[in-house]
């Protein structure tokens, strides 16, 4: 009894609470297991990464995972016992084994519906070895209704020779579950060294639009780094009517390079020259490492993208665009309505140094506007949105604690009792940090009543924390029993499948709701459109779907919402039009789908008044047209 006696006299009950829910390791019973995607490595791989998806359109989640392998070559290098890769000698057995390394193997991983999975990859026609893609998203291109799959390619990180190093994006065009390599015929195969990408209709002409990152490079051992531009593709629809729409470059008209402007060739990314970054001890730890000053602190980004989320930070009904920068600033870009943005990271406080890897959104204090979480090498980031302004709320939060290589962020209610709860994926980069643990935040409301939500890590409670490198994470409902489950994939060891549960434990009801557009070649999957679920208590849940979310990944389009013991009062959707459609009679425990509501036509009643006076002119004038005639 003194242990909790404490919490109360603490006011910290809720915190010493054990964690509610649980996880179960799901791998081996799903086939997963059987999974190689490439040399294991134990800090030198950025990948795997994990994009669910459900590519045969049978009601369930399938799973694509991407590669892992020694960009460098500096941790093969180093077991092969040489200080360095320039001491392995010409024409030796090594030089093989670093070649062996240097690339790994893409899996599209279809669901049997029974828990179990099995490769597709050589029958669909992606999937492959030799491969360096780092990042895949799954996404309605064409809008014919089924997503097709868009891979980020990340090639060698050659600082010495960079030009040419990376390896261009590929679209592959889902036919009826069969592949077929379109980039070409879009022009999405962005040349650099891709990292992830993310997708929304930025400029409400219906269509998908695609916002590429780009990394760039970086050496461990020399402290050198090289920054790389996006690309923003615009989608123009089917302009030469081969049937598959085509992408403009809209990096320089938009402004959302994710550095400083940068003059440049449509379709081309910008290598800058090489730059050594800082290790010194700074006042922040999230700036333990940084580019030089001007570039570290620029509003406009540090030009090394790892992810980016598309959220409507300001309500105006438009998705902006904030871009998780590692070594410096990660810059937030307000969406114009007009192609253009405005760089507003000073404006909104948002212009703190960091080293941003992964980034979400989420109204995680459910007072109606959208959150952001940003992961750093050191203590994260959570940006709590006041309207105008952001604050960092990391410390007060208590998630700002540990000295940590946090990869991929997520907001997400695993426990289903109606609040967000905070994810984050964790795993060394270089030789010289030891293992570190994951960490899932359990949403405990504002305990102590400063205004300020209060956290409680509960991941090791629920056996997630791990020890091993996470890397890409995505979450899915891919048993469709309502709760969301965790997919992690490994550096240092194949992926682990956590399968929620939530709903058996009875933790609290749910709501899934899958959106659906109607128009042929329109946003099919509501990608960025808005779900407000009103509860009886008079709260207000609010979130949106995603094509692309955290680090390396791309989660369940659907949009998935903890409930708590509430029932449902109704449902808002807002859709690119800007139309909010309203869905009343709404049951606990269901999977709701919706189709798009198209707005109601307006008349305008000025130029109808004007034609009902022509026509009776002509009336009154045709007998004496007839007359004369």
């Amino acid at each position: 009894m003194r242990p909790v006696f404490a919490c109360l006299m603490a006011g910290l009950l809720l915190a010493c609470m054990p964690a509610s829910a649980g996880f179960e390791d799901s791998t081996t019973d799903s086939g997963l297991d059987l999974i190689d995607s490439g040399p294991l490595t134990i800090w030198a791989s950025y990948g795997p990464g994990v994009a669910w998806g459900d590519y045969d359109q049978d009601g369930d989640l399938d799973v694509f995972l991407t590669a892992r392998f020694d960009h460098l070559g500096q941790e093969t290098s180093e077991l092969l016992g040489y200080q360095q890769i320039s001491e392995i000698p010409l024409n030796h057995s090594d030089q093989d084994a670093l070649i062996a390394t240097s690339t790994g193997k893409s899996h599209l991983m279809q669901n049997q519906g029974d828990g179990t999975f099995v490769d597709v990859s050589a029958v669909v026609g992606v999937g492959s070895q030799d491969v360096t893609t780092l990042g895949a998203t799954w996404v309605d291109f064409d809008g014919d209704g089924d997503v097709d799959l868009y891979i980020s390619n990340y090639g060698r990180a050659d600082l010495i020779n960079p030009d040419g190093s990376g390896e261009a994006n590929q679209m592959f065009l889902n036919e009826n579950g069969v592949f077929r390599d379109v980039t070409t015929e879009t022009r999405l195969g962005n040349p650099g060294h891709s990292s992830g990408s993310v997708w929304a209709d930025y400029d409400h002409d219906g269509d998908m639009d695609c916002y590429s990152l780009n990394f760039g490079m970086v050496d461990e051992y020399t402290g050198q780094a090289r920054r790389e531009t996006n690309i923003l593709y615009r989608n123009d629809g089917d302009t030469n009517g081969d049937g598959i729409p085509e992408f403009n470059d809209q990096t320089g008209e938009a402004g959302v390079y994710g550095q400083s402007d940068a003059s440049l060739t449509d379709f081309e990314t910008l290598i800058g020259p090489s730059l050594q970054i800082s290790t010194t001890a700074p006042v922040n730890p999230s700036t333990q490492v940084s580019l030089p000053p001007g570039l570290s602190n620029s509003p406009a980004g540090s030009g090394m993208s790892w992810a980016a989320v598309w959220a409507d930070v300001d309500g105006d009904g438009w998705e902006d665009l904030y871009v998780a920068s590692d070594f410096g600033v990660s810059p937030l870009y307000h969406n114009n309505h007009d192609g253009t943005f405005d760089l507003i990271t000073v404006e909104m406080s948002m212009d703190i140094q960091g080293t941003g890897m992964g980034t979400h959104a989420a109204d995680i204090d459910m007072d109606g506007d959208l959150d952001i979480c940003q992961s750093n090498f050191g203590p994260n980031y959570l940006w709590i949105n006041h309207g105008d302004t952001f604050s960092e709320d990391s410390v007060e939060a208590g998630i700002n604690t540990n000295i940590l290589v946090n990869w991929d962020c997520h907001f997400f209610d695993y426990d289903l009792d109606g609040d967000m709860d905070l994810w984050f994926g964790v795993g060394r980069i270089n030789q010289y940090i030891s293992n570190q643990y994951n960490s899932l935040y359990r949403n405990d409301g504002d305990i102590d009543g400063d205004g300020v939500l209060d956290f409680t890590d509960v991941a090791s409670d629920l056996g997630i924390a791990g020890a091993n490198k996470t890397m890409g994470t995505a979450l899915a409902d891919y048993d469709n029993d309502g709760d969301l489950d965790i997919l992690m994939a490994h550096s240092d060891r194949q992926v682990i499948l956590w399968r929620n549960t939530a709903v058996e434990d009875g933790s609290g009801g749910w709501l899934k709701v899958r959106l659906q557009g109607v128009e042929l070649g329109s946003n099919s999957h509501g990608i960025g459109c808005l779900v407000k679920v009103y509860l009886e208590d008079g709260t207000i849940l609010m979130q949106q779907a995603y094509a692309g979310d955290g680090f390396l990944g791309s989660s369940d389009p659907a949009i998935h919402f903890g409930l708590g013991q509430q029932t449902i009062e109704h449902i808002e959707v807002t859709w690119s039009t800007g139309h909010t459609q309203i869905i009343e009679e709404v049951q606990v425990n269901s999977i709701l789908e919706i189709e798009e509501e198209l707005p109601p036509l307006i008349i305008d009643h000025s130029a109808y008044l004007l034609a009902i006076m022509g026509i009776g002119l002509i009336l009154l004038l045709w007998p004496l047209l007839q007359r004369n005639s």
